[in-house]
């Protein structure tokens, strides 16, 4: 009998302060768009994310999951 591992997919994206930055219609956002977790994806989103901390202070971007 075959042992089946469930692997669970999930997405991340970046999250920030409410208001930090608004949409395409000038409204305060908190969340940018869901992307599968890929080690590319993970990377450049991190790189968004430690700009952001740079940018705003350190605390105001962090990483996002969710299971798909």
């Amino acid at each position: 009998m075959e042992h089946q591992v469930s692997r669970e997919m999930k997405e991340i994206r970046v999250r920030w302060q409410f208001g930090l930055h608004e949409d395409a219609g000038g409204e305060p956002t908190d969340g940018g768009v869901w992307f599968p977790d890929t080690p590319p994806n993970r990377r450049d989103l991190l790189i968004i994310v430690e700009s952001g901390c740079e940018v705003a202070g350190a605390g105001t971007h962090w990483l996002e999951e969710r299971v798909a």
